[in-house]
């Protein structure tokens, strides 16, 4: 039987078919993944600095006619082939082993995170031998054409002059987006523009708290339409306060270091205005408590107790632990396409839920009793408080300590009549206004009085009293001080 060399290879028996997307709706897919402008934004800055980029600058206008935001950089560049790649979805795999300093993931995100916000994606690029390339994604060509249209200049004039050019003769990178169909909601333009300079405010202070180590390290500078970004160490909240850092651990996983650093924030009692505006970053305070998960030093999760079973509450809200993880834990930690979510591995789950409960027991202790440390000497190794937390029928409550020395000195001084004081010490602890408390503690504009603030002679006093009491009842002077001074209310007296 003869064969025929021109005939193609696949017959009508082969046992598969290819199967290639259609492009416009795997592009309109791709938009959405999840993204709002500050991670979208932030996706790209991973590029910049997975670059070598020293300066990153964002711009953006809105007007009736044509909007866009902009991102430059001056970091390596891309070849023509490597631009190419670099717009192509999927453009690495995810299972390939990446540099200590890569902070991309899947190769989809200057796709995906540009889509999410616009339907015109630009790029502009210089490599090492000065040589300039230029292509664009429009959703609007792809959708007209049904195939995978990448122009190879910009789609218009406007464009062009949005696009801009890249400065002196070094290398570096343009991202422009245009049709801000997400940014800009369909409405009265001045309320559009209004919501559109609104997300911004935000996504200064996300990049701040993203990127606050490499800004700290000197690494780089990041400008939003000129304006330097400050970065935002959400541990390290006061220069006059310190955090309290607690013990650090180290795990390992495969081989792999990871590092968990517990923080404890000062009471905001202790700070000033503009410290607890600080410290309610995007979400406030409380939503902020928790886990801060950094891949290769990035930021990744903000404030979360990632698949925890513990549940944010006020009285937990000093508590940060910083958790650092390599690239190289990707899979293990399921690390999301946004890098904005994470699970953390069964193999060390029952240690970090132990640590992260630790860290959280401690901050409970310094946000009840308002910020006061305590100061535990060599000489004693117990502090007696005048509150204490009781669980009753599955619910909690608080009473006064009816072993605290003070406590037990007027029952003995009262007799038979104790039975009156009792009664009384019993109501105030039935009648504590606790929810109030906690809303007043909630509440960011509410400063609260921290524990005899300003009035440090009487609380003096009090101890003077107490020491006397204590002697007549037959206590020697040292005796009296060691009992006085075990007591919580005492801790912040000096020279005790």
């Amino acid at each position: 039987m003869n064969q025929n060399n021109n005939m193609p290879r696949r017959t009508e028996t082969a046992n598969y078919d290819i199967l290639r997307p259609e492009p416009n709706s795997l592009l309109q897919s791709a938009r959405s993944f999840g993204y709002n402008i500050e991670t979208a934004i932030a996706d790209l800055i991973d590029n910049s600095l997975t670059a070598g980029a020293s300066k990153i600058a964002i711009s953006y206008a809105i007007d009736q006619f044509t909007s866009y935001v902009r991102i430059e950089d001056n970091g390596k560049g891309m070849s023509e082939k490597e631009l190419l790649n670099g717009l192509r979805l999927g453009s690495s795999s995810p299972l390939i082993q990446r540099g200590e300093t890569d902070l991309g993931r899947f190769g989809l995100g200057l796709k995906t995170a540009s889509f999410s916000q616009c339907r015109r994606l630009t790029v502009r690029t210089r490599d090492r031998f000065g040589i300039q390339s230029v292509r664009c994604w429009d959703l609007d060509i792809v959708q007209k054409e049904k195939d995978w249209v990448l122009l190879r200049q910009c789609a218009d004039q406007n464009s062009v002059q949005n696009l801009g050019s890249l400065p002196g003769e070094g290398t570096g990178t343009i991202v422009l987006w245009e049709k801000l169909d997400r940014l800009t909601e369909a409405g009265e333009f001045k309320a559009v523009k209004e919501h559109f300079y609104r997300k911004f405010e935000n996504v200064r202070k996300h990049l701040g708290l993203i990127f606050h180590r490499f800004i700290e390290a000197g690494e780089v500078t990041i400008f939003v339409n000129g304006d330097t970004i400050k970065p935002h160490n959400p541990f390290h909240i006061s220069t006059r306060v310190p955090t309290s850092e607690l013990q650090e651990e180290q795990l390992s996983i495969n081989g792999h270091l990871i590092t968990i650093q517990p923080y404890i924030l000062p009471h905001e009692s202790k700070l000033t205005g503009n410290e607890r505006r600080q410290l309610q970053i995007i979400k406030g305070w409380t939503e902020h408590q928790g886990i801060y998960l950094y891949r290769n030093r990035r930021l990744i999760a903000d404030g979360t107790w990632l698949d925890l079973e513990f549940r944010k509450k006020e009285s937990q809200r000093l508590c940060r632990i910083a958790i650092d993880i390599p690239n190289t834990l990707d899979k293990e930690w399921q690390i999301d396409v946004r890098k904005a979510s994470a699970k953390i591995p069964d193999v060390i789950r029952k240690r970090v839920r132990n640590l992260s409960l630790a860290a959280v027991e401690k901050a409970v202790k310094v946000y009840t009793h308002r910020g006061a440390y305590i100061r535990r000497k060599t000489r004693r190794q117990d502090i007696t408080y005048t509150w204490q937390a009781r669980v009753r029928r599955g619910k909690r409550f608080y009473e006064v300590n009816r072993e605290h020395p003070v406590y037990e000195l007027i029952q003995a001084k009262l007799g038979e009549s104790a039975f009156l004081f009792q009664d009384y010490m019993k109501l105030i602890g039935e009648s504590l206004p606790v929810s109030f408390i906690m809303q007043d503690f909630s509440d960011p504009a509410t400063l609260m009085k921290d524990f005899f603030e300003g009035s440090e002679a009487e609380l003096q006093s009090i101890y003077q009293n107490t020491l006397s009491a204590l002697m007549k009842e037959g206590l020697s002077l040292q005796e009296a001080r060691d009992k006085a001074g075990s007591l919580d209310c005492f801790q912040q007296l000096k020279n005790l």
